[in-house]
Parts: C-alpha cells; structure tokens; sequence
C-alpha cells in the first residue's frame, strides 16, 4: 500500500475552486483499478492548505497513475499553489517526494 500525501497552499477566494476540482480528479482516481481510498480535506489551522490523499494497492499502480493523463490533471493543480506543494509518496519503508513521478514519467533532473 502506498500513499499520495499533497498538500497545497490557495489564496483566499481559490479555496473553493481548488477544492472542486480535487473532488472531481478523487472522483476518477476512486474508479481507477488499484486505488483503494481518496481523501481530499482542509488542514486544521493551516489557512488555505488543502490536502489531497490517495492510497493506492502496489507500487505498480501507484506508477501507472502517475504516467497517465490523471496525474498531469494533478500536477497541473499543483501548479496553483502560491507555495511549492508538499507531495509525498509513502512507502511503508520511506518517503519519496516529487522527484519519484519525475523519474517514472522519465523527466531529466536539473
């Protein structure tokens, strides 16, 4: 089991609509084989954080996802977000950050 942990930072008067297109993406990614939940939520006393959450049966999926259309729809919210997001892939026995989906989807680092 592996998790997606994302958290974006909105300006105020964004919430809403960020919010409405992650329940939209959730929405597909809770269809897809291999996703086994998707959470999307504010954070407690974190003023325009929101947090995006999916949990996904095997690393094979989790890498599938991440090169298909519904991860660019993702990272293309994440472009929105007035702070760098906080993307997380959790492993049970680490933690990877944004630079796992650059690798899988075979982006060169700078």
């Amino acid at each position: 089991m592996i998790e997606l942990h994302l958290v974006l930072k909105v300006t105020p008067g964004k919430t809403r609509s960020m919010i409405d297109a992650l329940q939209a993406l959730a929405k597909n990614a809770g269809a897809a084989p291999g996703c086994m939940a998707v959470e999307v939520y504010k954070a407690v006393g974190e003023r325009g954080s929101i947090c995006y959450d999916e949990i996904w049966e095997s690393e094979t999926v989790l890498r599938n996802m991440i090169v298909s259309r519904h991860f660019s729809q993702l990272a293309s919210l994440m472009e929105l977000s007035y702070e760098p997001p906080d993307c997380q892939f959790r492993f049970i026995s680490k933690t990877l950050g944004l630079e796992f989906a650059e690798q899988v989807r075979g982006y060169p680092r700078d």
